[in-house]
């Protein structure tokens, strides 16, 4: 095999911060190189950047793993291949995947991603998992990226690892202590993804709300949201993931009256019974949760609420999901997801009794999950006629004859779509759109010439 110039495939997996780790591995493959390929098949090497959140996330990372690991078997010993396996899947079970995978070449861990250098360049051993100690690597603007897709929008960690006792994340085992970049250092990336043709940035974070709190001297997400805020040719800074007991009025007043932050926020409440959220450590009560609701939703103009609900914990009463149903049945959340809980090994809530039987707790997450699709049909019916500001991505999925793009409350690849019917405008543009259609998920909309 010619290590000087291989062709590398990818798969990534989970979350908006694991792309950008993604990014970050691809930046690295651009710089020392390679070539990188759309199939396995003619691929040097395969790597899969793994999730380890949940048990279903798991599960679909140990499938990928055995097609690719299968792949390499089918191309023989002298097909040269190697397989990688990183992310959060290796980080927590590294042991486990070396012994029972021996397909698997090397192991890369969460704060592992430059590693894939030496293993291009053959240097690396198969264990290559680093420990999460409190300084644990964080990328930053001058690491190598390389954008997956659509370049006129980009995500932005700022923070990686979570300080968080929340009972049923095992985040702080795969992603380690909080630890943020500094103000000057995401800024200076910006500057550079804005001169590149960004248009769009979503800041993430475990916990945006603690961005700062470990730097020294500390900042805030208010000042490096004042700092973005002036970099010229940015349209929309977009956040996610903010804690429901952190938002602050300074961020609100912010995201309501900051032109270039997009009226939207994604706050994880996880439930609204206040038992239940002791249940799970999370630090605040129904009280917190509706208060922050009654903030966002006294703004003007409207704030899209994204949020994320957890159903089935342990202790999870019928009174209680009859008042998680009813706080959704309100109609306040724009943007919602529902997953059921899963017992993590090593998490507090492993330990509860009180478990719900699994077929209950499907049965709730799909009531949420209807109950919202149809308050958003509802809603979307409601805004027919309406003229919107629409950001182009592109050509549509639906077809090449037509753009599709997203208004502020539709985060990329998240929150839905509006298909543009007619007009022409270019990726990255912002343009007036009048609604004529509408479901449960996406808009249709015609480009007002």
């Amino acid at each position: 095999m010619n290590i000087d110039r291989q062709k590398v495939y990818f798969v990534s997996l989970g979350c908006p911060k694991n792309q950008v780790d993604t990014e970050v591995m691809l930046g690295v493959v651009r710089d020392e190189g390679h070539e990188l390929v759309d199939s396995p098949e003619h691929a040097d090497v395969l790597v899969v950047n793994t999730c380890g959140f949940i048990e279903e996330a798991k599960q679909e990372s140990i499938d990928t793993i055995l097609q690719l690991a299968q792949v390499k078997v089918e191309a023989g010993p002298h097909g040269g291949k190697r397989l990688v396996v990183a992310g959060c899947l290796s980080q927590r079970h590294s042991h486990e995947l070396a012994r029972e995978l021996p397909e698997v070449d090397h192991l890369l861990g969460s704060a592992d991603m430059l590693g894939l250098g030496k293993v291009l360049r053959g240097e690396a051993p198969r264990m290559g998992v680093s420990k999460l100690g409190s300084r644990a690597w964080i990328y930053d603007h001058q690491t190598p990226r390389r954008l997956i897709g659509r370049t006129h929008t980009a995500y932005v960690k700022i923070a990686e690892g979570c300080d968080r006792p929340c009972a049923f994340c095992i985040i702080p085992q795969l992603r380690g202590a909080q630890r943020s970049r500094t103000i000057f250092g995401i800024v200076e990336e910006v500057h550079g993804l804005v001169e590149a043709g960004t248009r769009e940035i979503c800041l993430v974070a475990q916990d945006l709300t603690t961005y700062g709190s470990d730097l020294s001297p500390p900042a805030t997400l208010e000042q490096l949201l004042d700092a973005l805020s002036r970099i010229t040719g940015l349209t929309w800074i977009r956040l996610h993931y903010a804690y429901p007991n952190a938002v602050s009025p300074g961020l609100i007043e912010r995201i309501c009256h900051e032109p270039r932050i997009a009226t939207y926020i994604d706050v994880p409440m996880q439930h609204v019974d206040s038992d239940v959220l002791k249940r799970m450590r999370r630090g605040y009560g129904e009280k917190q949760v509706r208060t922050l609701v009654e903030a966002l939703r006294s703004c003007k103009p409207h704030v899209w609420l994204r949020t994320t609900l957890l159903v089935g914990h342990p202790g999870e009463s019928d009174a209680a999901f009859q008042r998680l149903y009813e706080f959704v049945e309100d109609g306040h959340i724009d943007h919602l997801g529902v997953f059921a809980w899963s017992r993590e090994q090593g998490t507090p809530s492993a330990m509860q009794p009180d478990r719900i039987d699994p077929a209950l707790v499907e049965e709730r997450r799909l009531a949420l999950l209807e109950l919202h699709e149809d308050q958003r049909t509802l809603v979307h019916q409601g805004m027919i006629g309406n003229v919107i500001e629409v950001m182009i991505d592109g050509c549509s999925d639906e077809s090449d004859l037509l753009l599709e793009g997203r208004h502020q409350g539709q985060a990329p690849g998240i929150d839905g779509k509006v298909i543009l019917a007619d007009g022409t405008g270019c990726t990255g543009e912002l343009c007036p759109a009048r609604i004529t259609q509408a479901d449960a998920f996406d808009l249709v909309a015609s480009l007002e010439l």
